[in-house]
């Protein structure tokens, strides 16, 4: 399957919120678990996205109450998770926070479990989130002690004012990331920064047939990424990730916006990789790859590791951010 003809034309006449046209050819019809859902992919430009965009109000349904659960089978998370979130944080804070002042101001859109928020905090800076999962959030406020608020990205208001806002798997889960990137430049101080992380679309980060799932409403490359932002007035600083990683992860800077009506420029080459992305691999394929083989090992002795000591970890890890230590912890026999 390697031409525009392997595929059938589909009828969708949403426009490509990357390049305006409505062209797409239909790239698949189920979900990771056999559930219907059409993914389109557009002629133009290369975009992956849903065949049907979910409206505001579906969304702000699902991720209120239904997304945890059934995205990670938890409405509030395991210790597990938690660890797992906060060594990201802390990677974060490594890779972003010497490109920030000291002590300035960090926002996350869709802050989890709310552990990057924390981290920035812990290491000087004045950070908040925001996140529209009601246990999640709960546990943000309650257990870590973040400061996260219960809200999504269109319901955000702001001055321009921050140095550096983040969002780590959530640009592939709105409905209008054109919107979103613009929103986010209103957030951002002249000389502010925006980190996004998403799933490569390029790369091999599912197995065939595992690709697709109604959260994941856009599928990107590192062209439509880059192109995306683009279009919004942002200009990229840095890419992190290499073709081959699983995520992208891309620094953004304000830049000037397009004209009205300007039509955004399409890398020659887009629609081919995103074509590519959809074909390269088989299941057998995919599955006996040496770094498949590699990470999955790697994965399953790291989890089984970790998952065993998680709980005690995570009481110590509270008691920090709840600025307190096991000297100063009450002892039970107290309470």
């Amino acid at each position: 399957m390697s031409s525009r003809q392997s595929f059938s034309e589909s009828d969708r006449s949403t426009p490509c919120n990357l390049c305006g046209e409505r062209n797409f050819l239909r790239a698949a019809d189920l979900d990771r678990r056999g559930n219907p859902l059409e993914t389109v992919l557009c002629q133009n430009c290369g975009l992956v996205s849903h065949g049907s965009i979910p409206s505001d109000a579906e969304l702000s349904e699902y991720y209120e109450g239904q997304y945890r659960d059934d995205y990670h089978g938890e409405f509030t998370p395991s210790p597990y998770r938690v660890l797992r979130e906060w060594k990201r944080g802390e990677q974060l804070v490594n890779l972003l926070g010497h490109r920030i002042p000291q002590s300035a101001r960090v926002m996350e859109i869709g802050s989890g479990i709310g552990c990057t928020v924390k981290n920035f905090d812990l290491a000087g800076y004045q950070a908040s989130g925001i996140e529209p999962g009601r246990g999640f959030c709960q546990f943000s406020r309650d257990q870590l002690h973040a400061e996260i608020q219960q809200s999504s990205l269109d319901q955000l208001e702001g001055k321009a004012n921050q140095q550096l806002v983040l969002l780590v798997h959530v640009l592939e889960h709105l409905n209008d990331p054109s919107s979103a990137l613009r929103k986010l430049r209103q957030l951002m101080a002249t000389d502010g920064l925006c980190y996004i992380e998403v799933p490569n679309f390029s790369a091999p980060h599912a197995a065939p047939g595992k690709q697709f799932h109604f959260a994941h409403i856009y599928n990107f490359t590192p062209s439509t990424l880059t192109m995306l932002a683009q279009a919004n007035g942002m200009v990229v600083r840095q890419l992190f990730s290499s073709a081959s990683d699983k995520n992208l992860q891309i620094l953004l800077a304000r830049g000037p916006l397009p004209a009205e009506g300007e039509t955004p420029d399409v890398e020659s080459t887009s629609f081919s990789l995103s074509l590519r992305a959809l074909t390269q691999y088989n299941s057998l394929g995919y599955h006996l790859r040496w770094q498949y083989l590699r990470d999955r090992a790697s994965t399953l002795l790291r989890h089984a590791g970790n998952r065993w000591r998680a709980s005690a970890r995570l009481e110590n890890l509270l008691l920090r951010c709840q600025g307190m230590t096991t000297e100063t912890r009450p002892s039970r026999q107290a309470a």
